[in-house]
């Protein structure tokens, strides 16, 4: 079973992806910042991390950076309202970025993402 790690500040964000992706047969844990998500790495070993960018204490930037120094093997996607820019998406490809989803986002489209990333 594959297994995600959401970080989302917003609560009704966590409460939507995790109904989705549960309802889809993974198993999600969600925290609700940079901090605690980057500390639940290593204890949580999860295949898939989501990460929203705009969080208050460490930003989903900073989050990505720490848990890639921990994680090199773990899918990381942003899951975020920010539009970047194609050069700044092919930088953060090349430092291990799987996606970028933005908000908002259908189930479908969502459900689709994850599984492309969940492929080995």
């Amino acid at each position: 079973m594959t297994k995600i790690m959401h970080v989302e500040d917003e609560p009704d964000t966590r409460k939507v992806v995790k109904e989705i992706l549960e309802s889809e047969g993974y198993k999600i844990t969600s925290y609700p910042n940079g901090e605690k998500g980057v500390a639940a790495v290593k204890k949580d070993k999860p295949d898939i991390i989501l990460l929203d960018v705009m969080m208050p204490g460490m930003s989903g930037w900073d989050a990505f950076e720490r848990i890639r120094k921990v994680d090199k093997k773990a899918k990381i996607a942003f899951l975020t309202v920010l539009e970047v820019s194609p050069e700044r998406l092919a930088v953060l490809k090349k430092a291990g970025l799987s996606d970028y989803i933005n908000k908002p986002f259908t189930a479908t489209e969502l459900v689709s993402r994850v599984r492309k990333m969940a492929k080995p």
